[in-house]
């Protein structure tokens, strides 16, 4: 029993691990385009400047 349940214990922790992981990588990425439309639009205001 305390074998199965330890693995059963790791297994649930690195699923969680990939879901926190998976989730950051969205964030990251979405507030990275944002970042990068922002910069597109400071070009655009300096250019017409």
């Amino acid at each position: 029993m305390n074998r199965s349940s330890s693995s059963g214990v790791k297994l649930t922790t690195v699923i969680c691990a990939v879901v926190i992981l998976a989730v950051s990588a969205v964030l990251s990425n979405s507030s990275a385009a944002d970042d990068k439309d922002v910069v597109l639009e400071q070009k655009k205001d300096e250019l017409v400047n």
